[in-house]
């Protein structure tokens, strides 16, 4: 067997050729455990994780613990990907800088902030957002962690301004802390 693709924070949206990963079963989850907690499979056995709007959800503490056993899971030279809103753009939205194609500006940037509780959206409010990011502190964060060629996506799905879209790397020899 070669190396796994895990889609990690899945919700209801399957990716073909990734086991699919959310801490709540829904019709497209393959494993039901926590995003820290992944024991299904071992360290340096994945070549990528895909994680959209996920990791917001957790704590700061929480994203870091997951984010470092994330790192663990990864094949040396693996890729992150992973899409959390953009606290700049909202904070500019709120402000009537920028807009987005979202319809209700204000409904959009709040929800940037604090995640769509709305259950006609699927949301409840076991849904809030619980941290929020910023290019410069995500990268920092990533970098800090062990990833390397931390970059924004700009192109392609989830590359809209209010979509922090960043790709990483495990670096190809192993970190030292």
């Amino acid at each position: 067997m070669g190396l796994l693709k895990l889609h990690i924070g899945c919700a209801s949206k399957r990716l073909d050729g990734y086991i699919n990963i959310d801490s709540r079963q829904t019709n497209a989850t393959d494993h039901v455990c926590d995003a820290a907690a992944i024991t299904f499979v071992s360290a340096g056995s994945v070549s990528e994780i895909y994680s959209r709007h996920m990791l917001e959800h957790l704590d700061p503490n929480d994203a870091m613990t997951t984010l470092k056993h994330w790192h663990d899971l990864l094949a040396p030279s693996g890729i992150l990907n992973v899409v959390v809103p953009d606290i700049t753009f909202h904070a500019q939205q709120i402000l009537g800088l920028v807009q987005s194609s979202m319809g209700d500006q204000t409904l959009h940037a709040m929800a940037g902030f604090w995640g769509w509780r709305d259950e006609t959206r699927g949301g409840s409010k076991e849904d809030a957002h619980r941290w929020g990011y910023t290019e410069t502190s995500l990268v920092r964060l990533l970098t800090e962690l062990g990833f390397t060629d931390v970059q924004r996506v700009l192109e392609g799905v989830d590359s809209e301004p209010w979509h922090l879209n960043l790709m990483a790397r495990r670096q190809s020899s192993p970190h030292v802390n």
